[in-house]
């Protein structure tokens, strides 16, 4: 898939710089957040002495390493993505 090009003063064509982000790093960011609701919902839970369904556990324990992945893979493409400019 190729990027959109800009013209440039010289009359050539240059891909056009990326604005805003990438769908990779919003799905890492999102899954990031729920993993925090979803530990700080155990944790407000375990102090009032309440226990809360099991899988407040295990999402945030499959789901935070899956989210830093991604970041991780989104940092490489950035760097990349600056190394070929």
């Amino acid at each position: 898939m190729s990027e959109p090009t800009v013209p440039t003063a010289s009359g050539r064509t240059s891909p056009s710089p990326r604005r805003g982000m990438s769908p990779l790093l919003v799905v890492a960011l999102v899954l990031a957040f729920m993993c925090a609701l979803s530990l700080v919902a155990v944790l407000v839970a375990a102090a009032g002495g309440h226990v809360i369904w099991g899988g407040f556990t295990v999402f945030p324990a499959i789901f935070l390493p899956v989210a830093f992945l991604l970041m991780c893979v989104e940092l490489l493409r950035g760097a990349r993505r600056r190394s070929a400019r």
